[in-house]
């Protein structure tokens, strides 16, 4: 492992030839998405049907990603 990713300051990057490369490629997309949302929550002041229904969609998709790591 060695450089370290952008906007991940403290994670390496692993070789590509590693065995599990592939997952923690999964998990760095996953941690992406649920800071995107996190970022985009905290920005919300009052509950409305469309920041729900943009919650659950990107919520989806950091869950989608990580039940990708086992399928």
């Amino acid at each position: 492992m060695t450089t370290p990713t952008p906007n991940n300051e403290n994670i390496p990057v692993p070789d590509p030839a590693w065995d599990y490369y592939i997952e923690w490629h999964k998990l760095i997309r996953a941690k992406a998405q649920l800071e995107k949302v996190i970022e985009y929550i905290s920005k919300v002041e009052d509950f409305s049907e469309d920041t729900q229904e943009i919650l659950l969609e990107d919520t989806a998709k950091v869950i989608g990603t990580l039940q990708s790591i086992t399928a």
